[in-house]
C-alpha cells in the first residue's frame, strides 16, 4: 500500500470514535453546520439538503458519516494544466439554462446544483497536515485539505420548504468549503465529521449571516436584498482566483451588469474546524496547488478534483410521494412541481428519479434547456488560466470525463463486476457533449439535453469509460484527453 493508501486506511466506516474529552466540553448550538450530511451526534442540521461534498470511506470503499452512506452522483469534467496559477487563478464562461413552462421538465428536477472546484489548504481536514498556499510542494498524503464548491442553484423550490432554489425563477449562487475531521485516533470525528463553510455570493461581499460550521444560523441560509440574483439564460463570467484574504469567488453577470462576489477570508468570518473538538477558528483559505497538474488532488474526495465542474444529479422523484420507494423523503407538495428530495441513503439508489429517465435529451420544449459551458477568449472548453501579464489566456491541453454513480449501486462489487453506466433500474444516464467548430474553438459543452447533428457526444454513456476500483470503489472514469476544442494552428 503507499504512502496515499496508507493515510486513507485510517478512515473508517463503521466504528467511530466516541467523543473526545475536549469534545464534550466544548459548548455548540443545537443546530449549525458542524456536519455537512446531517449526521453528527451533537447538532441537528440548519439546512437538511445541502449538497455536500462527497468522500471516501476505508480503503477507498464509499463514504458513510456515523453509519449512514453519504453518496452522491455527480458526473463531473476536470481539467488539467501544468502551467502556475492553473491550480489557483481560473476563469469560466457559462450561459445559464432556461426553463419552460410546466408540465416541461424544470432544472430542478434533473440537478439540484452545478458546482465549480478548487482544492484549498486547511491543515485541520485530512490528512491533517502543514499546507502550502498555492504550491505544487504540497502533496495529497500529506497537506490537510479541503474542497471548496461553488454551487449555482436553480429556481423552481420555495426557500422557505426545502432550501435549495433562492426562489422561483431566479439562479443564485454560494461559496461552499467542506473539509474532512479525523480526530487523534485516526477516525471520523462522529460530532462534525464533514463541516462546511457556506455564504451567498453577494452584491457587497458581504455574508447574510456566519459562514462557519459552529457559528453558523438561521441567516447564514437567508437571502437579502444583496445576494446575487440570475435570469434564467444569462451569460456570466466566474473567477476563482487566490487573494492576500483568502480565495475570491466571484460571478459578472455580462447580461444584467451585476457581479457578485465572496472572499473566504477569517475577517469574514470563515473558520476551520479542530479535528478532536470541532471547535473553530478564523481561517483564511487558499488554493492548495500552484497547477491543476494531474494527481494534485484532494485526497478525501470521490473525483480526482481540483479544477472541475460537475452536475449534482439524483436528488427528484416526481409525485406527491414519489413512487413509494425508501429512499424518496423527504417528499412536498410543489410549489413549482410536487416531488421527493431523495435524500434517505444519500441519493436516489435505485435510479428511478427524473434524473435517470429518457426525457432529457429530446431538443424538445419538453425540458429545460442544457446550459453551455464555453471559453472566456475562445481556446477551448472549459476554464482559462490566468497568464504572467494578469489575463486569463491559458487554456487546460487535458480533461477528464468522470462519475462515482458506482459507489451507489448495489449491484457494484470490490472486484468492479456489476458496477455499469447507465446503473442498474437507470433508463438514461446523462453526459457531456460538444456542439460547435471544433477547430475553430467555437465549441460549446452542452449536459444532458442535446440533440441533432454537429455534437460530440464522446459516446454517450459510454464517456465515462469503466470502473477504476484502483481510486475509488466504482469509479468509471476514460482517463486524460486532450481538450477537443482547443484552435487549430495552421500547418
Amino acid at each position: 500500500m503507499n504512502r496515499l493508501g496508507a493515510c486513507l486506511s485510517f478512515f473508517t466506516v463503521v466504528v467511530l470514535a466516541v467523543c473526545s474529552l475536549n469534545s464534550r466540553a466544548q459548548a455548540f448550538a443545537q443546530v449549525g453546520n458542524l456536519d455537512c450530511n446531517g449526521f453528527s451526534k451533537i447538532q441537528t442540521p440548519l439546512r437538511p439538503q445541502m449538497t455536500c461534498a462527497d468522500f471516501r470511506g476505508d480503503y477507498d470503499h464509499r463514504g458513510f458519516d456515523n453509519g449512514h452512506y453519504v453518496g452522491h452522483d455527480e458526473p463531473s469534467l476536470g481539467f488539467f494544466s501544468a502551467l502556475p496559477r492553473s491550480g489557483n487563478s481560473v476563469q469560466w464562461d457559462m450561459t445559464l439554462p432556461v426553463e419552460r413552462p410546466v408540465p416541461a421538465t424544470q432544472t430542478f428536477e434533473n440537478t439540484i446544483a452545478i458546482w465549480f472546484a478548487m482544492a484549498l489548504c486547511d491543515t485541520n481536514s485530512f490528512p491533517n497536515g502543514a499546507c502550502i498556499p498555492d504550491s505544487d510542494e504540497n502533496t495529497p498524503a500529506d497537506a490537510g485539505s479541503a474542497f471548496m464548491e461553488l454551487q449555482l442553484y436553480p429556481p423552481g423550490f420555495s426557500p422557505f420548504i426545502t432550501q435549495i432554489s433562492c426562489d422561483l425563477k431566479h439562479w443564485c449562487a454560494a461559496l461552499n468549503i467542506d473539509s474532512v475531521e479525523v480526530d487523534s485516533s485516526g477516525n471520523y470525528n462522529p460530532n462534525c465529521t464533514e463541516p462546511v463553510n457556506f455564504a451567498w455570493l453577494a452584491t457587497d461581499g458581504i455574508p447574510t449571516g456566519p459562514p462557519s460550521p459552529s457559528g453558523a444560523n438561521a441567516s447564514t441560509f437567508t437571502p437579502n436584498s444583496r445576494t446575487l440574483l440570475m435570469n434564467q439564460g444569462d451569460h456570466l463570467h466566474i473567477t476563482i482566483r487566490d487573494t492576500p484574504s483568502g480565495l475570491l469567488t466571484r460571478i459578472a453577470d455580462l447580461t444584467t451588469g451585476q457581479t457578485g462576489y465572496m472572499v473566504a477570508s477569517g475577517r469574514n468570518g470563515f473558520q476551520n474546524t479542530d479535528p478532536n473538538s470541532c471547535a473553530g477558528t478564523n481561517y483564511d483559505f487558499h488554493p492548495e496547488y500552484s497547477t491543476a497538474r494531474f494527481g494534485n488532488f484532494v485526497p478525501w474526495a470521490a473525483l480526482q478534483a481540483n479544477i472541475n465542474i460537475a452536475v449534482e444529479i439524483g436528488h427528484f422523484t416526481p409525485g406527491a410521494n414519489g413512487d413509494g420507494d425508501s429512499d424518496d423523503a423527504p417528499c412536498f407538495p410543489g410549489p413549482t412541481v410536487a416531488g421527493c428530495l431523495n435524500l434517505a441513503n444519500g441519493g436516489d439508489i435505485d435510479f428511478d428519479g427524473s434524473s435517470y429517465l429518457t426525457d432529457w435529451p429530446n431538443g424538445t420544449l419538453h425540458n429545460a434547456t442544457s446550459f453551455a459551458l464555453r471559453s472566456v477568449h475562445g481556446g477551448g472548453v472549459g476554464p482559462l488560466s490566468q497568464s504572467e501579464g494578469g489575463g486569463y489566456t491559458q487554456p487546460f491541453p487535458i480533461m477528464q470525463l468522470e462519475t462515482d454513480v458506482s459507489a451507489s449501486e448495489q449491484t457494484c462489487q470490490t472486484n468492479g463486476v456489476g458496477c455499469v453506466v447507465p446503473p442498474v433500474g437507470a433508463k438514461f444516464y446523462p453526459s457531456y457533449a460538444l456542439t460547435g467548430n471544433f477547430d475553430s474553438g467555437n465549441c460549446a459543452l452542452l449536459f444532458g439535453n442535446f440533440t441533432g447533428g454537429g455534437v460530440n457526444t464522446f459516446g454517450g454513456a459510454k464517456e465515462y469509460g469503466a470502473a477504476n476500483l484502483s481510486w475509488f470503489f466504482g469509479q468509471n472514469t476514460n482517463g486524460p484527453q486532450a481538450n477537443p476544442c482547443i484552435p487549430r494552428s495552421d500547418d
